[in-house]
């Protein structure tokens, strides 16, 4: 197994954690478009792959910073990611009902928004407190994406849930022990 650079200072910190986010969006590029296509829901389908195109821009952006840097990205695969994705996809490979489906598929991806939220945020602030100003503001465009793609997926649950009225309630209901 190949070990992971050493991290000394902050600048290795910084060169860490955009090598998360590359990994991040790499992954994250990949499993989106499979995703949206098992989206019964219309509009779901058309944002989880219009983040997919977002997230493809994302990893370019990404990649500009360390080819101006003259970094490598690495080959090191974020686990924290692949876990979410893994987990997700087990759990909505068990959802038969379309909207409860994609009540889940919210659910998945919210858990990934949050984590990349978190690994932009911490990586804009690093850049910021390095005086990498330019990139600093690079990061907090992409943070702000990803906490748009949340938004939208929460506006979306609420639609949703109440749209899945019947089937909701009769699946929920179903699950009760007492009836």
């Amino acid at each position: 197994m190949k070990q992971m650079k050493s991290v000394r200072s902050i600048q290795d910190l910084y060169i860490d954690q955009l090598r998360d986010l590359h990994s991040m969006t790499s992954q994250v590029a990949l499993s989106l478009p499979k995703l949206g296509a098992t989206a019964a829901n219309e509009e779901l389908r058309t944002l989880i792959l219009m983040h997919g195109d977002e997230t493809d821009h994302q990893r370019a952006i990404v990649m500009e910073i360390f080819a101006r840097r003259g970094e490598d990205p690495g080959s090191d695969r974020c686990k924290a990611v692949a876990g979410l994705i893994e987990g997700g996809d087990k759990h909505l490979a068990n959802a038969t009902v379309p909207p409860i489906r994609d009540l889940m598929m919210i659910a998945h991806c919210l858990r990934i928004e949050h984590y990349e939220i978190a690994a932009y945020e911490i990586t804009a602030r690093l850049a910021e407190r390095l005086g990498l100003d330019a990139e600093a503001q690079i990061l907090s465009e992409l943070l702000s994406e990803q906490d748009r793609m949340a938004v939208g997926l929460l506006e979306l649950e609420s639609r949703i849930f109440v749209a899945a009225g019947d089937d909701g309630e009769a699946n929920l209901g179903d699950s009760d022990p007492k009836q």
